[in-house]
């Protein structure tokens, strides 16, 4: 089975020298070379994001099984659209050849911009780096978007969330393939850690606001959550309710409603990560009355429970 990873002009090396070498680590425990492997890119000598250089074919030297596509992209949201629009004039030949020869087809980090870019992902279910999520709902709205998720697969299409979420894909493929049983013996031999499935955990509230009007609404809300309301938001931005609502759709394309419920969990979330408090006090203090009722919201928006949600981010975190 052969396996091509194609690298741009950046990429994370940690990722691509994760792939094969896992890849080896199986074949060593089936005694033998079930996988090949080569790099594919556009240099000769593919340079990664720090530098670690890896040399490449212009093009596959053999008929592709599996073609993944690599990428590394900053969390500034317009450069990493520009690096990643280049991307897809650089990658489109190659995407459509394995698309030809019927390859599975897995994209990494931001790279399931290119596969949308290209169509390939219409009517799909598919995930992203999250804090590409805004961007590429607005611009690929026939893909159904599902950024919570560090890993789904749509037919012969696979994409991944974030960097290390590449974990979680070879893993996938391995299973997928048939190769379940190596798949656990090169887990343990790897030590890697436990498959994950969401995102959630990692984003950083605050890293896609992008406005003046969201700094605005921060600043007004900040320290004042457990009041926060339409009318309190209005109050502080000296606006009607009604022009405020007229605003969050125009700027913001979501409710007054959904933004503060969206400031209460990544302040739920924060409060998980730095602190020890209790999930009812954290409850009260992000502007919650019933903690039955917060942790099923929480769990249904982020995938994982409030306990779990504190074990995967900080393990370390005194609970009470």
């Amino acid at each position: 089975m052969h396996v091509v990873l194609y690298l741009p002009a950046a990429f994370y090396s940690a990722i691509a020298s994760t792939l094969v070498e896992t890849l080896q680590a199986v074949n060593q425990v089936r005694g033998e070379d079930v996988f090949t492997f080569e790099f594919v890119s556009k240099a000769r000598l593919a340079r990664s994001m720090s530098g670690i250089t890896y040399p490449t074919k212009p093009r596959p030297t053999r008929q592709m099984d599996v073609l993944v596509l690599l990428t590394g992209v900053g969390t500034n949201a317009t450069e990493a659209i520009c690096a990643l629009e280049r991307q897809t004039e650089e990658a489109k030949s190659l995407v459509l050849l394995a698309q030809r020869q019927k390859a599975i087809i897995a994209a990494t980090c931001g790279a399931s911009y290119i596969l949308a870019n290209l169509g390939l992902l219409d009517g799909k279910k598919a995930t992203i780096s999250w804090w590409l999520k805004k961007e590429v709902r607005d611009r690929f709205p026939r893909v159904r978007w599902d950024a919570a998720q560090i890993i789904l697969k749509d037919g012969r299409i696979y994409t991944t969330g974030a960097a290390f979420a590449g974990l979680e894909l070879i893993s996938k493929l391995l299973i997928d393939l048939g190769f379940a049983k190596e798949e656990g013996q090169v887990r343990k031999l790897m030590v890697l850690p436990p498959a994950r499935t969401s995102q959630n955990p990692y984003e950083i509230a605050g890293l896609e606001e992008s406005t003046s009007f969201e700094k605005q609404l921060r600043r007004v809300v900040k320290g004042n959550l457990s009041k926060v309301d339409i009318a309190f938001l209005a109050n502080g931005l000296k606006t009607s309710p009604r022009t405020l609502s007229r605003r969050f759709i125009e700027e913001l394309q979501t409710s007054p409603g959904k933004w503060i419920q969206e400031q209460r969990l990544n302040t739920a979330k924060t409060l998980l990560e730095s602190t020890s408090l209790g999930v009812s006090e954290i409850c009260i203090r992000v502007g919650y009355r019933d903690v039955a009722s917060f942790g099923r919201l929480f769990t249904r928006t982020t995938g994982v429970t409030p306990g779990r949600y504190r074990r995967e981010v900080h393990p370390r975190t005194l609970q009470r």
